[in-house]
């Protein structure tokens, strides 16, 4: 590893703790070699769909994300992640990514949806990254619509319900406004994100959330948010 790497490692660690995506790093067993705050933090789930149990015999270097075994909670899982991660082992970028669904461990435990892919260093072969994420609405969708489109706070609740697929009656209910204050916020979100119904609405708000772990506060102040998030 060149002089330059080693130099960039502790951006690129912070970069990707920032992200809200967990991102990890395991070799053919599934021993993960690095992980970030958010697989971290998904691992730590109980009921989660991934564990990272410790794993027995040594020779993957030191510290407990080392001698971790990534896995699926659930057994009709676990051959398929396993099989996943040997097949982007023995692959190369582009050739081999797998895609999972992976179920919760309880009830109201949302499941993740998780990316297999090769990840190739002539100086450590036989890697593969793993990025997963919870199939769950993410809270920041508020902050984004109000930055992106210019939606004011009001607005941004509104349209953040209707991209969760909430009814107007049912939005106007929670947020304690009258149909009629919920239908004129409606009519100036289409204006501000040029949509014209709430599939066309859904289908922006999927393509444009960006996978940040911004906090829930004020966009105005997006990097102090980011470090506060945690």
């Amino acid at each position: 590893m060149t002089t330059g790497t080693t130099t960039w490692q502790p951006a690129a660690t912070a970069a990707l703790d920032a992200l809200a995506l967990a991102v990890l790093v395991v070799d053919r067993q599934g021993h993960i070699l690095h992980a970030n705050r958010e697989a971290a933090d998904l691992l730590d789930r109980p009921d989660g769909a991934l564990s990272g149990q410790t794993a027995t015999g040594g020779g993957h270097g030191s510290g407990p994300q080392a001698t971790r075994h990534l896995a699926a909670r659930q057994a009709e899982g676990r051959a398929r992640l396993h099989a996943l991660i040997q097949a982007a082992c023995d692959g190369r970028p582009g050739e081999t990514v797998g895609f999972l669904h992976l179920d919760g461990g309880g009830p109201d435990e949302p499941g993740v949806s998780v990316c297999v892919s090769p990840l190739v260093d002539d100086a450590a072969p036989g890697r593969a990254l793993v990025v997963a994420r919870l199939m769950r609405a993410q809270g920041w969708i508020e902050t984004q619509l109000r930055t992106l489109f210019g939606l004011t706070r009001a607005e941004a609740q509104v349209g953040a319900a209707l991209a969760r697929g909430g009814c107007l009656a049912e939005i106007a209910a929670e947020l304690g406004i009258s149909v009629t204050t919920a239908r004129t916020h409606v009519a100036r979100i289409f204006l501000k994100t040029g949509t014209r119904q709430q599939s066309q609405l859904v289908a922006l708000v999927a393509a444009v959330q960006l996978p940040v772990a911004c906090g829930t506060g004020e966009a105005a102040h997006p990097v102090q948010a980011l470090r506060s998030s945690r």
